[in-house]
């Protein structure tokens, strides 16, 4: 079997592996198990990027960006790179409970789409195709950390309240503020990135068929995306939003983005940036 037909099986194996590592390791307090399940993810991550620049290297690289294994490729490959570079700044390792999973499941939906494209105008493509999809995914990979940081604190903001105590695993759990400090950073970085990617659309939409809005579902739900994410990131950082309320805001935002890129793209046909054979 040639290497790029081993390469998806190789990453996905490693994820998962590493995923199943991790959980029992956290349910063991065992660091040697939580270690090696990084390090798992680590080599899975490095095999994903190669997949990445594999895809674009190839004589078919311009057909690439459009193609469904490509896009779902790039967002996991950003989820994981957000953990990553939480993990380095921050410590963050618990949150590999939650980027590890999204990463192997944006990788498997990734290879079950293949044949599958978006279709896109000609004219948009390199910088500016990354200026649209590429911000637009890195706001996406930021709020995929705000949601798994959200449902933490709001987890252990219950115990807390409630007096419940914590059980053995969550004791290893990082504070209340420091996931609070993390929905801070994805608020403070996502929102432009985010509004950057909609309004080089609109540019795009502009450019190639002279028209700024439709009807069409997925500018709809981006619109309201937008208005939320607006909402949170002006009462986070004007008000000083603090705690539950821009956790559980969070944790909303990042559902509709995933209904906008799983649900709509899929299961509606009329939009125009559906997946289509």
């Amino acid at each position: 079997m040639a290497l790029p037909e081993l390469l998806p099986i190789l990453v996905i194996a490693l994820y998962f592996l590493g995923t199943v590592l991790f959980v029992v390791g956290s349910a063991l307090r065992n660091e040697r198990l939580k270690v090696a399940s990084l390090g798992l993810a680590a080599v899975g991550f490095s095999l994903h990027t190669f997949d990445l620049v594999h895809m674009l290297s190839g004589v078919d690289a311009a057909q690439s960006l459009t193609a469904g294994r490509f896009l779902f490729c790039l967002l996991g490959w950003g989820i994981l790179s957000l953990f990553l570079l939480l993990w380095w700044r921050l410590k963050l390792k618990f949150l590999a409970v939650v980027a590890m999973p999204l990463a192997l499941m944006m990788y498997v939906t990734a290879n079950a789409t293949v044949g599958v494209s978006t279709k896109l105008p000609p004219m948009l493509s390199g910088l500016f195709f990354f200026m649209h999809i590429g911000t637009l995914f890195a706001s996406m990979a930021l709020l995929a950390m705000g949601f798994g940081a959200g449902l933490a604190f709001l987890h252990l903001e219950k115990r807390i309240k409630t007096k419940a105590g914590l059980k053995q695993f969550q004791k290893d759990m990082p504070s209340l503020d420091t996931f609070d400090r993390v929905n801070h950073f994805v608020v403070l970085c996502g929102f432009p990135l985010y509004t950057l990617g909609l309004a080089s659309g609109y540019v795009w939409a502009w450019l190639s068929a002279r028209r700024v809005f439709s009807l069409d579902p997925k500018e709809i739900v981006a619109l309201i995306v937008l208005l939320l994410y607006a909402y949170l990131f002006h009462q986070r950082l004007v008000m000083g939003w603090r705690g539950r309320k821009p956790a559980v805001m969070a944790i909303c935002v990042f559902l509709l983005t995933v209904i906008s890129m799983l649900g709509i793209n899929f299961l509606v046909p009329t939009t125009f940036h559906g997946f289509k054979p």
